[in-house]
Formats: structure tokens, C-alpha cells, sequence
């Protein structure tokens, strides 16, 4: 079953989308659970970034939040831009060419862009143990390669797993458990955020 597009969600949340847009989004994700949560996510980001920026959190809960993210605070940074990276190829909407039989489950090759950066993402599925590898590369067209780049793979709003890119742009999370991911990267620029590098089971 096709999952619905991140555009679409994204326009059924914001309340651009059409009736029969809005209709089909709907009905879709009454069935796809993995659709269901994305939009959740979804939902749960957009209200979060509609509050009032003058709510001041309880001191526990702050001190708590600067203790998980001691490690990357930079206090000489004192805001970073973020960027939606668009997936402009997908292996798995590619048709198998006729007479082609798939054996096993071949490696899904994705290409992410924002501005003038691309992310090339490759993933291997392990059914036997249900897990993942996923390697990459960040890449640019007017720049060298982006190296020693901070890299985490984020589900359900909780960061699970981090790496940094080598000389080449190149990263790895090896035989990571199957769920849904965003990846983000984050360069000189400001971050570039990978929504639904992976989708839960597939």
C-alpha cells in the first residue's frame, strides 16, 4: 500500500488542502498506522511551534532539558536555521524493468536535496533480525565535502542514535531496529532535517 506524501500531510494539517485531498489523506491513514503516527508527529510539531515563544517552562523541566543537551550546546550559537530537505529519488517508486523478478529485499537508495545540498541515503533490510542499515553522504554542489557533521536519527521525537560524517561527507547507523526516522544533519549553514528517512516496518 502507497503511503501518502509528506506534502499532502502536511497540507491536511496546515488546512490548505482540498476537500477531496483532505477526504483522501483521512481515509488512508484510518488504515495505515504508520501514516497515522507520522501525522501525529506532524501535529505535535506544528503545536509546538504555534505557541507563545514568552511561556517560560518550569526550572525542572529546563534543567532537566540542559542536561540531555549538554553535550551539543554551543552557547556561541545562539540560533541555528533548519531546513526541510525534499526527496527528489526514490528507488522504490522506480518500476522493475519487465521480465525482472525481486529477490529478497534489495537496497532502497533515497536522495534528499535542500538549496544546493544533497543527502544520498542508502538502506539494507535484515528480516531475519528486523533491523536496518542505513549509510549516506551529504554532498554539495558549490562547497567541499562536509566533514565531521553531526548526524542523529530522531522517532517519536526522542533522538535515538548519533554519528558524526568522515573526510568524504560519508555516515553509518549500523543494525539499528526498524522504525520510523527522521535524519538530521547539521552544517555550517544551520540543520537539514530528513523527515521519513525510513518508515516503521518497511
Amino acid at each position: 500500500m502507497a503511503h501518502v506524501s509528506l506534502e499532502a500531510l502536511m497540507n491536511c494539517i496546515d488546512g490548505s488542502a482540498s476537500e477531496s485531498e483532505r477526504s483522501t489523506v483521512e481515509a488512508h491513514v484510518m488504515n495505515c498506522k504508520d501514516c497515522a503516527d507520522q501525522k501525529q508527529e506532524f501535529q505535535f510539531l506544528l503545536t509546538h511551534l504555534q505557541e507563545d515563544s514568552a511561556f517560560e517552562p518550569p526550572v525542572s523541566v529546563l534543567n532537566e532539558s540542559l542536561g540531555i543537551f549538554q553535550q551539543v550546546f554551543r552557547p556561541e550559537r545562539k540560533s541555528i536555521p533548519h531546513f526541510i530537505a525534499s526527496l527528489v529519488f526514490d528507488t522504490f517508486d522506480q518500476p522493475m524493468f519487465a521480465g525482472m523478478r525481486r529477490m529478497g529485499a534489495p537496497p532502497r537508495q533515497l536522495l534528499f536535496r535542500a538549496g544546493d545540498v544533497d543527502v544520498d541515503v542508502k538502506i539494507e533490510s535484515m528480516e531475519a533480525n528486523d533491523r536496518i542499515t542505513l549509510v549516506g553522504q551529504v554532498l554539495s554542489s558549490t562547497t567541499k565535502f562536509f566533514d565531521n557533521a553531526p548526524v542523529k536519527l530522531e522517532s517519536h521525537g526522542i533522538v535515538r542514535y548519533r554519528t558524526q560524517t568522515n573526510v568524504v561527507g560519508e555516515f553509518s547507523f549500523d543494525e539499528v531496529p526498524k522504525d520510523t526516522y527522521h535524519l538530521s544533519v547539521e552544517l555550517p549553514e544551520g540543520e537539514i532535517t530528513l523527515f521519513c528517512v525510513h518508515r516503521g516496518n518497511s
